[in-house]
Parts: structure tokens; sequence; C-alpha cells
């Protein structure tokens, strides 16, 4: 199965999968002391440079690949000289034992081939190197995900798919690398609390802001969002009030 690139998601990246800048700083930092200054980086998926920036910033010797033109173009206005390479993950166009250090954040559910980027990760890291995989955890019972995981059903109920290519949750990546023999610790590098409406999530399922709408046919999409605001409106009194959410950055921290 082929991989999902974010051509047209670029313009508007950032804007909604932007992490608070404290945040960035200690994740910047959890990166820089799981590694030797001196060994080279890969952020595999980098798309518009959230993680790799402000690692170049501080002068990571960090190489960057997506499959994304536009999203690396992103990139670019932010670090000029970025080191960056358009390639599908799962045939990186590197030598064996080039990387200290591999990084994905949210990426693997999005690349159809998901075990074989596995492989190719431990094929170029080199020997003592690390593997980090990062989610941006929602609990399971904020509003944002309820909403989203009815979407998801009423989409099913009509005989249509909203899933990605990729690997459907990070048990499923975990599994897959303790069968290939790897040693996992698990790091929350931040715990924080923000707030969202649920209006704010029917509107972004319904503009496409996530890739689970993107193969959704149109008529399909506007009759699950009109089902979905029904739903919410007898679940809160108000669609439009704030409604304080919890959010984990977490580390997978893998040695093959």
């Amino acid at each position: 199965m082929s991989s999902l690139q974010f051509d047209r998601a670029a313009t508007f990246y950032d804007d909604t999968r932007g992490i608070p800048e404290d945040i960035s700083e200690r994740i910047t930092q959890t990166i820089l002391d799981l590694v030797p200054p001196d060994r080279p980086m890969l952020e595999a998926g980098a798309g518009t440079g959230r993680i790799s920036v402000p690692l170049l910033r501080r002068g990571a010797p960090l190489v960057g690949v997506d499959l994304s033109s536009e999203m690396m173009r992103r990139l670019r206005e932010k670090s000029v000289h970025a080191p960056l390479a358009q390639a599908d993950i799962s045939r990186l166009p590197f030598p064996n034992a080039t990387f200290g250090l591999i990084l994905t954040v949210h990426v693997l559910h999005l690349v159809g081939p998901w075990r074989d980027a596995l492989r190719e990760f431990r094929r170029v890291l080199r020997t003592g190197g690390v593997y980090l995989n990062s989610h941006n955890y929602r609990y399971s019972d904020s509003p944002n995900r309820r909403l989203r995981n009815q979407w998801h059903t009423l989409v099913e109920a009509r005989g249509h798919t909203w899933r990605r290519p990729g690997a459907q949750d990070d048990e499923e990546v975990l599994a897959e690398v303790r069968k290939m023999g790897a040693q996992v610790e698990q790091i929350v590098v931040s715990q924080w609390t923000g707030s969202d409406t649920p209006q704010k999530e029917i509107d972004s399922i319904a503009a496409r802001v996530n890739s689970d709408t993107w193969s959704v046919p149109d008529a399909v999409l506007a009759e699950t969002v009109a089902e979905l605001r029904a739903w919410a409106a007898m679940q809160y009194p108000d669609l439009n009030a704030p409604i304080t959410l919890e959010r984990r950055f977490i580390f997978d921290v893998i040695h093959f």
C-alpha cells in the first residue's frame, strides 16, 4: 500500500499542529541529550520542520527526509540551508550505518510499507544508535477524541474507511520493533493542558484538516458531519464552550 504525502496540508499544517514554544524547547533538549553532539541525525517525515528546525538552530547535524516537496518548501522558508531529501522513508537513500539517531513524529500511520521503514531505520543506524518514535497523546475520554471516534463510527457505518495506510496504533509499532529484537523505553517529555471547543473539532473534520478525512467522499463527509453535529449537541450543552484538554508528548526510545 502506498504512503500519504502532505502537499495538500502544507499551507495550514503549522497552524493546526502547533506545539507550544516551551514544549518545543523540551523536545529539542531531550533529543540532544539522547545522542552525542557529533552523531548525524535523521528526521524521517520532517514535514515543515516543527521538530527539525529547532534542532538545526541548535547546531544539530540533522538531515530531513519527506515525501512532500511542498512541506519541505515550508521547512526551507524557516531554515534556508537545511539538508533535505525527498524520499519515501521505506526506501531511504543513505548507506548502512549512517546515523546515530533517527526520529519520527506522528508519521508511521501514513506509511503503507511501515514495516519496511522500520527495517530501513535499523539498516541506516550506527551500532549503539537510537530510534525515537513520538506521538502527541490525547486522552481517550477527551471531548475531541470522543468526537473523532464517533465520526469514524459514522463513516464506517456507511461502508467507507477513514483509516490511513500505515500502522494503526502505536502498540502495533512497538510490537513490530520488539519482534525485530529491539529494546524499548518510554519517556514522557512533557504534559500540558490546553482548551478547545467541540465545534472546533467538528469544523476541523468538515474542513478536511486531518488526513483521516481525505479519502472520504464529499457526500459521505457532509452526511456524517451533520450527524456528528446532532450527536454532539446532545452531549455538550454549548458546542462553543471551551473544554480543558490534557496532552502528553511521548518518545518511545528504541534500541535495535
